[in-house]
């Protein structure tokens, strides 16, 4: 009996509909849909709106989207298992990031329990096909062959040549019209392996997307996390185009590590391939606990580092600031680290509240002290500081410097509580609080700080008459 979740692998040549069917699976869980009826049509219109927001891979018409392996969780009928979407198997020994791809596709295959091998009914057999499925034969596990793109009847009838490729009965889908997909799911849940049961631990694991502009060694950090050539690693940008989730665990703690593609500023994006990963980036960003944001510290800090940074503040994040390629800062001196930090503060000053590691993916100097840092920050992320303190820090405050008059009228601050964490979020209560000027807040925020902490996480200060 097998441990774990077992793996389900799907494989195949580029577009055949790979990624499109990994989106319509990773969106069937949970299996259990609400009944729509007069009483549960909004739950039922929520459940469609959180699915079609669960969109994991980039999907787009030009080949050799996919590079990396890209994992979801799925439960289908009281069963849970993992999908990884794969590189288009493409064999051209002349270009080493497609050699790259498909050393990643080899590895899902190797800790695969079960294989999708998907076609295109559209196209009937083509050569890499039947390569495919030569290489298929080799590795004594159960295939399924997923005729895809069956958009209708016609391609239907017109399908039975996949037959020679020589596997048991295909599975038709249409991905476009999500046909076909629950009976698939039905089928694979009845050839998965017996596996143990085993807590999910990943359910309340600590999210951590790493951003940044292309080429700035974001995968490489994550190879040398893991100890493995998780992701591919290539000079030319755009390597990485699917935010891709990696679960690993840290100090007994899990955390789920999502990789994205880099973000350029907007007028440089040509293309809707590149659009599509940008957007996914900051998706991320948004459905994360903590950014780590990681700048190339041979380079200086550009206007979308900048952009960057004003993104996750803006959002709410807690933040981890990474000056990646260290090890190529020349002739380093007791001078050079604080020069770099004081430098930091001037170009990035809206995280200046966010801690540094200065790290080499290279030699993978301080690369653990990412997730400790994390660690740290998403304890004070996750920080209530109860009322009594808070009230006592406030009249020192108002007392030692009160909010300066508007137009004659000066606020009056009598009370403050903690309403939220993630981020950490104040409520002061007071009269002409509207009259609260944004330097006497940066006051009030610096000063928290000061006595409670919140390393690494904004500060949010809401305001009420009374």
């Amino acid at each position: 009996m097998e441990t774990g979740r077992p793996i389900v692998a799907i494989v195949g040549r580029p577009n055949v509909g790979k990624s499109s069917l990994f989106n319509r699976i990773a969106a069937s869980a949970p299996a259990t849909l609400p009944n729509i009826n007069e009483n549960t049509e909004t739950e039922a219109r929520n459940t469609r709106k959180q699915r079609s927001s669960r969109k994991r891979a980039v999907v787009h018409d030009t080949p050799g989207v996919t590079r990396d392996r890209n994992y979801a969780d799925v439960e289908w009928a009281d069963r849970a298992f993992t999908i990884v979407d794969t590189g288009g198997l493409d064999i051209d020994p002349d270009d080493r990031l497609i050699d790259n791809v498909q050393a990643q596709v080899d590895t899902a295959l190797d800790e695969a329990s079960l294989i999708m091998f998907v076609v295109d009914a559209r196209t009937g057999i083509m050569p890499h096909d039947m390569t495919i499925a030569d290489k298929l034969r080799t590795t004594d596990k159960p295939i399924f062959l997923v005729v895809n793109k069956v958009d209708s009847e016609r391609f239907r009838n017109e399908a039975a040549e996949f037959y020679a490729l020589g596997f048991p009965e295909p599975m038709w889908t249409s991905c476009a019209q999500n046909d076909g997909i629950r009976e698939l799911l039905d089928q694979i849940v009845e050839s998965l392996p017996e596996v143990e049961e085993m807590s999910d631990e990943a359910s309340g694991s600590i999210k951590i997307a790493i951003v940044g502009r292309p080429n700035v060694g974001k995968s490489s950090l994550i190879n040398n996390l893991l100890g493995e050539e998780r992701m591919i690693v290539d000079d030319r940008p755009g390597t990485t185009r699917d935010a891709v989730n990696i679960q690993l665990t840290y100090d007994n703690i899990p955390f789920e590590i999502v990789d994205t593609a880099g973000m350029r500023r907007k007028s440089a994006i040509k293309d809707e391939l590149e659009s599509a990963t940008v957007q996914l980036a900051i998706h991320s960003i948004r459905q994360s606990d903590i950014a780590v944001l990681v700048l190339d510290i041979t380079q200086e800090a550009a206007q979308q580092d900048k952009a960057i940074a004003n993104f996750i503040e803006r959002n709410g994040k807690a933040s981890v600031l990474v000056l990646n390629k260290w090890d190529l800062i020349d002739a380093k001196d007791n001078t050079t680290h604080p020069a770099f930090m004081e430098k930091l503060d001037i170009q990035l000053p809206q995280l200046d509240y966010v801690p540094r590691v200065f790290t080499s993916a290279e030699t993978g100097q301080r690369v653990t002290q990412i997730l400790a840092t994390a660690l740290e920050v998403h304890r004070e992320y996750c920080t209530h500081i109860p009322t009594p303190p808070l009230n006592q820090l406030l009249i020192e405050l108002r007392n030692a410097h009160p909010p300066p008059r508007v137009k004659g009228v000066r606020p009056a601050l009598k009370y403050i509580t903690q309403v939220e964490t993630k981020p950490p979020t104040f409520l002061i209560f007071g009269r002409n609080v509207n009259r609260i000027g944004q330097s006497y807040e940066a006051y009030l925020v610096n000063n928290i700080r000061n006595e409670f902490g919140f390393h690494g996480t904004p500060i949010r200060i809401f305001y009420r008459r009374s």
